[in-house]
């Protein structure tokens, strides 16, 4: 019997069918001399340190750098049987067919279920594109040595092992030497927090620029048309002219007439492609407001209880010919149950399909799985919807304008232009939204030469303005595109040169498997705060990426990691060099000084005021105004339910505690009853420290009547 272990469930069926296997018991299909199980992504993950040895279950900086060869994996939580079943499996074969996806990560999915067995039975390797029945059958007759690709899975096994290196070592060390527990840092977890931390400083650090802009008028064809002055690109700064004299000049001095040339081009715009999961993730962002987490979310219930989309965590916006052929089967019932009509022509090829554009996966589309709409959830019936009506439009002409131009050229300083568009043809966009198109009476105005007077000449004064803060839509898109912010032009290249193959990335770190955890940990962190529509850094997380070295907190390292990584694929470097690389790197700086260093995650919260004993900050907690400083044994704090002031019928409130706090540490308590004539009075609660501890006493204004009474603190 040959087994074929497929990377997920949707694989391991479509070969099963193209190979007229039958459906068996426990997740498998078999026939003529075939059979085929299917893994659910990673079976498997590296063992937890402390389970590995028992002395790292407490943390203590003498242990670092911490690291096992070899490191074993484990079964993932849940899916232990799986794994057994596959063994067994492997047992009873006589040979195996990896059938893992075309990829590093498929090929390293699928080889540690075969080294975790200790397999030494033959292994050839099937690689699929295309889940049609023919490209299947034909990838069959295409099977290769396994071993021809064993090192592609070795460079994503370095990987795995390097970014657990990475982060156990370094979150451990930052924590102990800052004594703040709950730190981590990530190859791709720390410049994420670096792209807000960054955007934020450039926000509160703007400083406003003056820039001018020339506007003017003139009559064409007997229409009034407005004008603006381009300068040329020499003459700008940041895309702005912050010359005024310039402007001045070119309005003092205009041609008469003008020499105007009026353009007409027609353009034709597609509808947009499908989504990919970032795409999508964003688009509902933006939209619906849904955290990135949730969408991911989301279509992993869409896909597991409806089977309603194809593979969610797809980083392609591109289709094969498959999906084209299967359309008109599929989109008349996804319309009926959305409730729309739309005139698909099924002739038509948008430029989503391009099967050379494909990479493991394809875009994500609606099945055509059978469910009832109103079975889901408002957010899966939104998701859901976005993700059929992105496909639905492939089918739709596209929308065709008319673009029309008017410039007049001043000589050596710019020219005046102006520019309007009209719909001809709606096309998609009668269905789904499209930019809003500009149109004014320029439309009007035929193509060709005009002399015309240039009138109403005005300059504007205006100011730049800062960059927009994040939102969890624009952080998981700018991780797609990390490279751009990226300076060392070697690592800029490197970075662009990993997803050189991949339409949907460019220069990026992060996976779409991965990205949407890396925002939720940085704002469960305390790192990040999300307000509801913007992500902002916290002070913790200023305090804390300012802190760490240049060389393990920017997207640098990522390209350092693929240069070896494709060193090992080419047989040039071992997984070893980049593991050795990674503890170097620890070692370096297991002797940094962080002794004068205080960082605290009580930062971004309101301080009440500095602790008489430590000189920390003191914030309100739930039952008490307490010291920051209580990890570091500080045991000053100061109780709501405080029996001193209770004897008075009083709680110690925040304002009471800010002045207690202060440079008198007293605090005015009015409407006070003595117990003896049942009089009201108004007196200073008094705080003083003895033996580490707050006493109060009572001290009246007018210092008249010294009458005090001493109590400790509850």
């Amino acid at each position: 019997m040959k087994l074929i272990i497929a990377e997920k469930p949707e694989l391991g069926r479509a070969i099963g069918t193209a190979l007229n296997l039958t459906p068996a018991a426990s997740g498998t299909m078999t026939g003529s001399g075939y059979t085929v199980v299917w893994a659910f992504g990673h079976l498997m993950e590296l063992e937890e340190p402390e389970k590995l040895d028992s002395k790292y279950a407490k943390w203590n900086l003498a242990d670092l750098p911490m690291f096992f060869n070899p490191w074993p994996s484990v079964a993932i939580d849940g899916k232990a049987e799986r794994l057994a079943q596959i063994g067994k499996l492997m047992q009873q074969a006589d040979s195996i067919v990896n059938a893992g996806d075309p990829d590093d990560e498929g090929q390293y999915l699928i080889d540690e279920i075969l080294d975790h067995f200790h397999n030494t039975k033959p292994v050839e390797r099937v690689l699929i594109n295309d889940n049609t029945p023919s490209e299947i059958q034909k990838a069959f007759q295409q099977l290769q040595p396994n071993d021809k690709f064993r090192s592609i899975g070795e460079a994503a096994h370095a990987r795995a092992l390097c970014d657990k290196t990475f982060g156990y070592n370094y979150s451990r060390f930052f924590a102990l030497k800052l004594n703040v527990k709950g730190m981590s840092v990530g190859r791709v977890q720390t410049p994420t927090l670096g792209l807000v931390v960054n955007r934020d400083k450039a926000i509160e650090g703007h400083v406003k620029q003056k820039y001018f802009e020339l506007s003017a008028a003139t009559i064409l064809h007997n229409i009034s048309i407005g004008l603006d002055f381009k300068p040329l690109k020499e003459s700008l700064e940041d895309g702005h002219c912050l010359d005024c004299a310039l402007l001045e000049d070119v309005g003092a001095n205009l041609p008469h007439p003008a020499q105007f040339e009026i353009t007409k081009v027609q353009k034709t715009e597609e509808p947009p492609l499908p989504f990919n999961l970032v795409k999508l993730q964003a688009h509902m962002n933006e939209k619906y407001n849904i955290p990135v987490s949730r969408t991911l979310e989301i279509t992993q219930e869409l896909r597991d209880k409806y089977k309603a989309i194809t593979y969610n965590r797809s980083d392609c916006q591109y289709l094969n010919a498959e999906q084209h052929e299967s359309a008109p089967q599929i989109l008349p019932a996804v319309m009926q149950r959305l409730g729309v009509e739309m005139p698909l022509n099924y002739s038509i090829t948008s430029k989503c399909f391009n099967g050379e554009n494909v990479t493991a996966h394809h875009a994500i589309i609606p099945t055509g799985s059978h469910f009832d709409l109103n079975a889901l959830t408002d957010e899966q019936k939104n998701v859901y919807t976005e993700i059929a009506l992105r496909y639905l439009v492939q089918f739709l002409p596209g929308r065709t304008t008319e673009v029309t131009t008017a410039e007049a050229g001043i000589d050596g300083k710019g020219s005046f232009k102006a520019s309007t568009s009209r719909v001809l043809s709606a096309g998609f966009a009668d269905y789904y939204p499209a930019k809003a198109v500009n149109t004014t009476a320029l439309s009007d105005v035929p193509a060709g030469q005009y002399s015309a007077e240039i009138t109403d000449c005005e300059i504007s004064e205006k100011f730049t303005a800062p960059p927009k803060r994040y939102t969890q839509a624009s952080l998981i898109t700018d991780m797609t595109q990390i490279a751009k912010y990226v300076t060392d032009p070697q690592a800029k290249a490197a970075l662009k040169a990993k997803d050189k193959d991949k339409k949907g990335e460019n220069g990026s770190i992060g996976t779409p498997a991965t990205r949407d955890k890396i925002i939720e940990t940085l704002i469960k962190r305390g790192y990040l705060q999300d307000d509801g529509k913007h992500l902002i850094s916290t002070p913790y997380g200023r305090q804390f990426y300012d802190l760490l070295p240049d060389d393990i907190k920017k997207p640098d390292l990522t390209a350092l990691w693929w240069t070896i990584q494709e060193d090992i694929k080419s047989g040039n470097a071992n997984i070893s060099d980049m593991t050795d690389s990674v503890l170097a790197s620890i070692r370096s700086h297991l002797q940094d000084d962080y002794s004068g260093v205080h960082v605290s995650r009580e930062t971004n919260r309101e301080e009440i005021g500095k602790c008489p004993l430590c000189g920390k900050p003191v914030y309100e907690g739930k039952l008490s105004f307490r010291c920051s400083g209580y990890r570091d044994g500080c045991t000053f704090a100061l109780w709501k339910e405080n029996n001193y002031f209770k004897h008075f019928g009083k709680s110690l409130t925040k304002a009471a505690a800010k002045s207690l706090l202060g440079p008198h540490h007293r605090c005015l308590t009015k409407n006070l009853t003595s117990a003896k004539t049942g009089k009201k009075y108004d007196a200073y609660f008094k705080m003083a420290m003895q033996d580490g501890r707050p006493q109060f006493s009572l001290e009246f204004p007018d210092k008249k009547a010294p009458k005090k009474t001493t109590a400790r603190r509850k």
